[in-house]
C-alpha cells in the first residue's frame, strides 16, 4: 500500500514538472517571436522574474515598456592600490575587494621563457608569467585585460571587443 502511494505521488510530481516546463517553453517561444527589441527584452525579463524568485530584478517603466537595469563595473584605468594588489593573494595578504574582478594593463616588456611561455612586465612594474601552455599572440604596447576566475585563477586576454582567446597567468611580483 505504501509503495503504491509513493509511486502515485512521484508520478504526480513529475507530471507537474513537465507541465511547468511546457508552459515556460511556450512562453519562451512567444517572447522570441516579438519583433520590438524593448518589448522582447521585457517579456524575457518577466519570464526570468517568474522562474528566479530568489534574485530580485530592478525594473523601470518607460513609456509602457519594462526595462531591466543592471550595474556593470568595468575598470579602464586602474588606481594605484587596486593595481598593486590585483592577483597578489599568494604573494602577501593582499587587500583585494570582491568587486575588482578585472583590470586593464599595458605591456611594457615581453619575453619568452622555458617551454615557450610568456613573461610579462606591465607599465606599473608588475611581473606576470604564463601558467598554461595556450598560444596567444602578443606584442609590447598591447593593452591586455586580466580577469579573475575560479579558485583565484587569473586569465589574460587582449583588451579588444572581439578577443575571446585567453591564457592563465600568475603574478610574480
Amino acid at each position: 500500500m505504501k509503495y503504491n502511494s509513493l509511486l502515485t505521488l512521484a508520478i504526480l510530481a513529475l507530471l507537474s514538472l513537465t507541465s511547468q516546463a511546457g508552459t515556460s517553453h511556450n512562453s519562451l517561444e512567444k517572447c522570441a517571436k516579438i519583433e520590438d527589441n524593448l518589448v522582447r527584452l521585457a517579456c524575457f525579463d518577466d519570464l526570468a522574474q517568474q522562474v528566479e524568485v530568489s534574485a530580485p530584478v530592478n525594473i523601470v517603466t518607460k513609456s509602457s515598456h519594462k526595462v531591466a537595469t543592471a550595474k556593470v563595473k568595468t575598470i579602464t584605468a586602474p588606481t594605484t592600490k587596486k593595481a598593486e594588489n590585483f592577483g597578489a593573494e599568494h604573494l602577501k595578504a593582499a587587500e583585494v575587494a570582491e568587486e575588482d574582478l578585472q583590470i586593464v594593463f599595458t605591456i611594457e616588456q615581453l619575453s619568452k621563457v622555458h617551454y615557450g611561455k610568456w613573461l610579462f612586465t606591465f607599465t606599473n612594474g608588475q611581473q606576470w608569467k604564463q601558467a598554461d601552455s595556450e598560444y596567444l599572440k602578443l606584442k609590447v604596447g598591447d593593452s591586455v585585460m586580466l580577469t579573475k576566475g575560479f579558485l583565484n585563477a587569473v586569465y589574460l586576454k587582449k583588451n579588444e571587443p572581439d578577443s575571446n582567446k585567453k591564457i592563465r597567468v600568475k603574478r610574480l611580483k
